[in-house]
C-alpha cells in the first residue's frame, strides 16, 4: 500500500510543480502602468513573478473579472480592489484565482502602476 501511495505521489508531483510555477514579468524603471490579461483556471491559480527596481511603490488593481481575486503573499490576501504597496524589495509574487470554482476559466485584467510616494 505504501508503494502505491509513493508512486501516485511521484506521478502527481510534476503536475503540482507545474501548477505552482510563476510566469516572470520584468518591469523596467521607466514603466508607469500596464495591464496583464489572463484567465483564472477553474482549479488552481495563475502566478506572476514580478521584478522591478528596488524601493518602488506600486498599486495593483483587478480592473476586469468576475469571480476572481488577487493575493500578494506577505502583503495582502484575497482582494479584488486596488491595493497600494510601498518601498518594495524589487520582486513580488501575484496570484490570481477564482473565488468560487466555475466550470470554465474566468478572464481577468490586472492593472499594475508604479506610484509616487504617498499615493495610497
Amino acid at each position: 500500500m505504501l508503494r502505491i501511495a509513493a508512486i501516485v505521489f511521484a506521478i502527481a508531483l510534476p503536475a503540482l510543480a507545474a501548477a505552482e510555477e510563476c510566469q516572470p514579468v520584468a518591469l523596467a524603471a521607466d514603466f508607469t502602468a500596464g495591464d496583464i490579461h489572463g484567465n483564472a483556471p477553474a482549479d488552481g491559480i495563475v502566478c506572476y513573478a514580478l521584478s522591478f527596481p528596488k524601493g518602488q511603490n506600486m498599486s495593483i488593481e483587478l480592473v476586469e473579472g468576475k469571480n476572481v481575486s488577487v493575493t500578494v503573499p506577505g502583503y495582502y490576501d484575497d482582494r479584488p480592489d486596488r491595493q497600494f504597496i510601498g518601498d518594495l524589495p524589487g520582486q513580488l509574487e501575484i496570484r490570481v484565482f477564482q473565488l468560487f470554482r466555475a466550470p470554465r476559466p474566468q478572464p481577468f485584467v490586472l492593472r499594475l502602476r508604479f506610484e509616487e510616494p504617498g499615493n495610497g
